[in-house]
């Protein structure tokens, strides 16, 4: 339920009759001003902020005032939907790249290692062949030494 309060102005005169009456009020212009500057009473002015202090903070919660609340609920709803997506494709791209190494080090390593045994052994081949072919070099009658005979 809605309870309504009258709220009465300072600037209208009630009288008993019923009728209201509006006094007028004197705005005082720049230009009418006695003073040079606007700065000088405190007790009028609000001017007490330090510009010199200022945060970037400070500058974006003014900037709070200026936004009206419907542009700024599309702004906090945007910003929210794009990091639920930067946040889940940051952790789907964390799994992926989970996977990938572990699938490589399972599947790659040993395939690493075969490769070069059959490296090594290919080499160890090369180095049997010639030493047999520097012995062939050095005792040339070495192999009806031995039953063998030359084709």
């Amino acid at each position: 339920m809605v309870k309504l309060t009258q709220v009465e102005d300072d600037t209208q005169i009630q009288f008993a009759d019923g009728t209201t009456e509006i006094k007028k009020v004197e705005i005082k212009r720049f230009e009418e001003e006695s003073s040079g500057s606007e700065f000088e009473d405190d007790d009028d002015a609000d001017y007490d902020f330090d510009f010199e202090n200022e945060t970037i903070y400070d500058r974006v919660v003014a900037l709070k005032d200026i936004i009206p609340p419907h542009y700024r609920d599309q702004i906090c709803d945007l910003s929210n939907t794009v990091s639920t997506y930067v946040s889940c494709g940051v952790n789907s791209g964390g799994k992926l790249i989970w996977a990938l190494t572990s699938s490589s080090l399972l599947l790659g390593v040993p395939l690493a290692l075969a490769i070069l045994s059959e490296t090594q052994l290919q080499e160890m081949e090369k180095d049997m062949n010639l030493q047999k072919a520097a012995q062939d070099v050095l005792a040339p009658g070495s192999e009806s030494a031995f039953g063998e005979k030359k084709p």
